[in-house]
């Protein structure tokens, strides 16, 4: 019998002990996403922020910068955490997606707009696409568009229009920080079709640099799905402009339209008109 109790015992604690572990987790992973969504705003997050923000001791705080750190999400210096460059090369979908979202709606909503019965379209992995997605699907659901083909290497969006649409998924090496699939194999697909049109988003955009992302994989996803397509549109929130990503994948003069808010700085427009680029603009 006390053997019996003696088992139990171990397998008490042993359970206690691994949903600590689970619960401490699933708090380090929200408190990384709440530092991550702010340096993304501002490009750092202070200690002291980060206390006042979680409600955390000084040196709770200091762990946190460190284990962010060590995982390549940004850099410390005094006092505080930076991206890992001014630059804005690190992406997180599950950050980005709870950034300016009324602005992103009113995006999604306007790009159903521009698509018509019988298209074929390429939609890539980014946050506004991804409600682009949900706006689309609920265009199809109420049978104001119809026959539309859709290509993607967004996993979020396969199970968004799984069961609407013709929805084609285009594999390779998956990426947890996009929730998507990149490289040769996702290249050589989107290279062996055509598009009506393609959406993409961009994680950043200047003048000198034109339309940037984080990376070398996305860069030629977009430029290999435009290549491809009738017409190429930007889906780009205002907080986007003036800031560049890593990788230029596009200056403007092979993209269709912008579609963008209402806060996009004033000499914008004129930058897109020189190109020769439609730019729509949403109202809020």
């Amino acid at each position: 019998m006390s053997v019996l109790f003696d088992k139990m015992s171990v397998f008490c604690y042993y359970v206690s002990t691994n949903l600590k572990e689970i619960v401490m987790m699933k708090k380090t992973l929200a408190s990384e996403n709440v530092i991550l969504k702010e340096m993304q705003l501002n490009g750092f997050v202070t200690l002291k922020g980060a206390m006042e923000k979680l409600k955390v001791s000084e040196a709770t705080a200091r762990r946190l910068f460190c284990r962010m750190e060590e995982k390549g999400y940004g850099i410390r210096s005094h006092g505080k955490i930076n991206l890992p460059d001014s630059s804005y090369s690190f992406y997180r979908y599950e950050t980005s997606e709870e950034l300016y979202v009324k602005e992103k709606k009113l995006i999604a909503k306007e790009a159903v707009k521009v698509i018509k019965d019988g298209d074929t379209v390429f939609l890539d992995s980014g946050t506004t696409v991804c409600l682009f997605s949900m706006e689309l699907s609920e265009a199809i659901k109420q049978k104001t568009l119809r026959d539309i083909k859709v290509f993607t290497n967004s996993y979020m969006i396969i199970s968004i229009l799984k069961d609407l649409s013709e929805v084609n998924l285009i594999g390779g090496t998956y990426r947890a920080n996009r929730k998507d699939f990149c490289g040769y194999m996702t290249e050589k697909a989107i290279k062996d079709c055509h598009f009506n049109k393609c959406f993409l988003g961009a994680d950043g955009f200047s003048e000198n640099i034109g339309f940037t992302t984080t990376d070398y994989n996305s860069a030629r996803i977009c430029e290999t799905a435009m290549n491809n397509s009738d017409n190429a549109i930007i889906l780009m929130d205002s907080h986007k402009y003036k800031k560049a990503a890593l990788v230029s994948f596009s200056k403007g003069d092979d993209i269709s339209l912008v579609i963008t808010d209402d806060k996009i700085p004033i000499d914008a427009p004129q930058y897109f008109l020189r190109k020769g680029v439609n730019l729509r603009i949403v109202n809020k």
